[in-house]
């Protein structure tokens, strides 16, 4: 069951420097593909293979062309951690992001924000790109040009892990220099954790932790997650929470033109960085 009180603004507030550490790990999270996704991952030798199974198969994943959600406490900024819907199409992943003070989209080829980026207070690929990367874990994981490879055992909180390294081929997306520790839980093969690296800003590690689950049409997705500023796998410290509620899948796609920037659209012309 999803919990149903959230992290305040003003709590937010009080995680600035929490707040600080995410912003770093702007990088990493654009490690999206550019055009049409191909899930070249998905053989039964992929070591993610059971955990694509046990939330609900990449197959199924695969066959859904449009994801909606709402998302509360994203831990960026006072912003973006405001409630807010996404409309992802999952063939392109071009986002929509709509909230009260703003909406963000993505049309793969351009990124912007109306009124503009300072009532956002973040890039808007980044913020468009990186919000849906968790939401489509681990299936994102399965995306071509991702690498996965067996990483051992690892511990967080006293349970030990089933753990995989998640790296991508130069060129994949916006990003590439992109390296993730993947947790799974061996009793269930749930994606339970990770914790990456943010090569390009020089962040050693940030953790995620996938507190509860929602099944949707089949498909286990994140219901809570929180984020916690470096890696400490035995005290991990405070954590900023965000919910997801309101899923939903269409075979349909959306339509394309809701991603193409308005007149009085701010553009995001930020750089690749590989």
């Amino acid at each position: 069951m999803i919990v149903d009180s959230i992290l305040s603004i003003g709590a937010l507030r009080s995680l600035s420097s929490l707040r600080f550490s995410i912003v770093l790990a702007a990088a990493l999270l654009l490690v999206i593909p550019t055009g049409e996704v191909v899930s070249a991952q998905a053989g039964s030798d992929n070591p993610l293979a059971d955990t694509f199974d046990a939330h609900g198969g990449l197959e199924k994943w695969s066959d859904m062309k449009t994801m909606t959600y709402t998302m509360d406490g994203f831990p960026l900024n006072p912003q973006v951690a405001e409630h807010c819907i996404s409309t992802v199409d999952l063939r392109t992943r071009n986002n929509r992001i709509e909230s009260e003070g703003y909406t963000v989209g993505f049309n793969g080829k351009q990124a912007w924000a109306v009124p503009g980026r300072d009532a956002v207070g973040l890039p808007p690929r980044f913020y468009s790109l990186g919000s849906f990367y968790f939401i489509g874990m681990p299936f994102v994981f399965g995306d071509e040009g991702t690498v996965v490879t067996d990483g051992g055992t690892g511990e967080f909180k006293g349970k030990t892990y089933r753990v995989l390294n998640v790296g991508f081929n130069k060129g994949t997306g916006f990003t590439s220099k992109d390296s993730y520790a993947v947790f799974i839980d061996p009793e269930t093969d749930l994606l339970a954790l990770i914790h990456h690296s943010v090569s390009e800003l020089g962040v050693d590690r940030v953790t995620w932790v996938f507190d509860e689950w929602q099944e949707v049409d089949g498909i286990l997705v994140p219901a809570k997650f929180t984020y916690y500023p470096g890696w400490n796998p035995d005290d991990p410290g405070e954590g900023a929470v965000t919910l997801i509620r309101n899923v939903e899948f269409s075979r349909t796609s959306p339509a394309p033109s809701i991603y193409n920037p308005p007149a009085n659209a701010q553009i995001d012309n930020a750089p690749e960085l590989h």
